[in-house]
């Protein structure tokens, strides 16, 4: 049993003599895997996230990520935590955007698709059924940044409702979804276009598409 375990600390050993093994001893490697995975996701598609393969394109040992996440789906559920993280704090700004109703919900619709088109594929696994059918437990992070999330839209429709800008004689939830289920679809649907804006005008002009479908729908569910 001596050798075997000789053998297997020299190669670590080695490993940590890299500087990126060395952010690692500081304690940087968990962001460091989180950021490279949202890289390799958003280009390759999820079954291209390997925790080998990152751990060899950082630099560091292949033991190294699992001492962070022991498995692949622990490294999904941190992306997706991450995802309803950035969604619960675009639902803060629209919040603080404007004392107008209107103008808060609006700001949610831009907030949320803009994010989507950004992170498209982080999306579907928030939104997609890969995490929440494998067995897994959800972590406890990924359940308060979801719950977080949910609620500051679930806020500021409620917030519309009460002030009698938004229809009241919905419940709140199902208000919510309405609407939330109207800007995902236009996000999905218009990813691709996204992708190919090549000029500042044809953004200027997307924006504008943006700007008036959240009209249309925010017309639907004023008093």
């Amino acid at each position: 049993m001596k050798p075997a375990k000789k053998k297997q600390s020299q190669p670590k050993s080695n490993s940590f003599s890299s500087p990126k093994s060395n952010a690692y001893h500081h304690g940087n490697l968990r962001e460091e895997v989180l950021e490279h995975s949202r890289k390799v996701l958003e280009s390759k598609g999820v079954s291209s996230l390997s925790l080998r393969d990152i751990a060899t394109d950082l630099g560091v040992s292949h033991t190294a990520p699992y001492r962070h996440f022991p498995k692949k789906m622990d490294l999904l559920q941190a992306l997706v935590a991450e995802g309803f993280l950035e969604l619960s704090e675009g639902m803060k700004r629209a919040w603080e955007a404007s004392e107008d109703p209107l103008e808060k919900i609006k700001k949610a619709g831009v907030e949320y698709i803009f994010l989507l088109l950004k992170n498209p594929r982080r999306t579907e696994l928030m939104f997609g059924g890969e995490i929440y059918v494998s067995g897994d437990p959800i972590s406890d992070e990924l359940s308060e940044f979801g719950k977080a999330a949910y609620m500051g839209m679930f806020r500021i429709v409620e917030y519309g409702q009460k002030l009698q800008k938004l229809k009241n004689t919905i419940p709140t939830d199902t208000l919510m979804m309405s609407f939330w289920s109207g800007v995902h679809g236009f996000a999905v649907l218009n990813e691709r276009k996204w992708k190919q804006i090549k000029s500042q005008e044809e953004e200027v002009k997307f924006r504008k598409e943006v700007d008036q479908i959240l009209d249309i729908m925010i017309e639907g569910t004023r008093l």
